[in-house]
């Protein structure tokens, strides 16, 4: 009988383990590993709508800030107004990290000990994380410290980011792909939108940022056309030939030049015009 009684829990243990091994109905996401200069991709559905209180929070984290409010733009080096940054000095005077807020839109550009990162708006509405390994490692350790650091920042609620991460193919040095059939884009802007780091490519292809924007031509289909008022564009002037200078958010240039008003988006042929 102290046999019996000896056996019964190894048997207990034993059908408790298999349990725990199989774990049925639970999906199990492998742990992916990110090589170290490569560039990544994670999908981030929401992030947080108190702009003000993420503007404090990165304020006083010591980022670089840049608030634009239609036309109107104002800067602080960490907590310390910048009276003397204007859109022509910007980027000699705000200085890594940034944070750029335009509207209800922002953009971050920040680094860890593990990756450099940006968080931006996409394409879809949603937002993106563009992840940059200084080292090779495991997609959990670099999206936790990320992630514990957007919380921190109260840019995310949740610091457990999506494990979802895809590889980056448009990549400096990498021959981008042509514009989709009826997107009536310019192929360098079309690249800027795909490329890893906006900030970078921009000024190395003679692009104009201002700020999650970027200045272009939008050539009308005639001199009478009007765009749809929906698209979140300033613009700067407008000539009787049908030739629009406008500011329009970077991740929005599909959008602008997919508008049947317009013949072609295209940057300026010089700076400034």
């Amino acid at each position: 009988m102290l046999r019996v009684l000896m056996v019964v829990p190894w048997l207990l243990f034993v059908a408790l383990s298999l349990i725990q091994w199989e774990e049925p109905g639970i999906p199990i996401m492998a742990d992916q590993i990110l090589l170290a200069g490569k560039f990544y991709r994670v999908a981030i559905t929401s992030i947080e709508s108190d702009l003000a209180r993420i503007i404090e929070l990165t304020k006083q984290a010591g980022f670089s800030v840049r608030i634009a409010q239609g036309t109107t733009v104002t800067y602080f080096l960490g907590t310390q107004p910048c009276l003397d940054c204007t859109p022509e000095n910007e980027r000699e005077k705000l200085v890594f990290p940034h944070l750029f807020v335009d509207g209800d839109l922002l953009w971050l550009r920040a680094e860890g000990m593990l990756s450099q990162y940006n968080v931006r708006p996409a394409q879809t509405d949603s937002y993106e994380l563009i992840v940059v390994p200084k080292t090779t490692v495991s997609a959990s350790a670099i999206l936790d410290e990320i992630g514990q650091r957007l919380a921190k920042l109260a840019i995310v609620s949740n610091p457990v980011l999506p494990l979802a991460v895809e590889e980056l193919t448009v990549v400096p040095g990498v021959k981008p792909p042509k514009p989709p059939e009826g997107v009536h884009l310019d192929s360098v802007l079309y690249a800027l939108m795909l490329m890893p780091d906006w900030y970078e490519f921009a000024p190395q292809n003679k692009l104009e940022l201002w700020g999650l924007r970027v200045r272009v031509i939008v050539e009308l289909v005639s001199p009478e056309a009007q765009l749809a008022p929906t698209h979140n564009i300033i613009v700067e002037a407008r000539s009787p030939s049908g030739l629009m200078r406008v500011l329009v958010p970077i991740h929005q240039l599909v959008r602008l030049a997919s508008d049947p008003a317009v013949k072609l988006v295209r940057p300026p042929y010089q700076p400034g015009l």
